[in-house]
């Protein structure tokens, strides 16, 4: 969704100690990953916003722990919230 996808991915492959790219202003969730790169689109916890799930997709935050050997491991946490 970034007119500069290309450009980014060119960026991210010339250099090897990017590991993963963030991003979440869609609200919903999204994994891949491409040469190297892990990719991930992590949601939204903003859920009051549309009363609950927004195109199947509680509202969560994403977990993610990164390891000195390069590895990143995530999940997504659904988040309560009280009407």
């Amino acid at each position: 969704m970034h007119v500069e996808a290309l450009e980014l991915k060119d960026l991210f492959h010339q250099h090897k100690n990017v590991k993963l790219c963030l991003s979440g202003h869609i609200h919903l969730q999204d994994a891949v990953e491409y040469l190297g790169v892990k990719y991930l689109c992590n949601g939204a916890v903003c859920g009051a916003w549309w009363g609950g799930n927004n195109q199947e997709f509680a509202p969560a935050y994403a977990i993610i722990d990164f390891y000195d050997d390069g590895t990143i491991e995530y999940y997504m946490q659904e988040y309560k919230w009280k009407a």
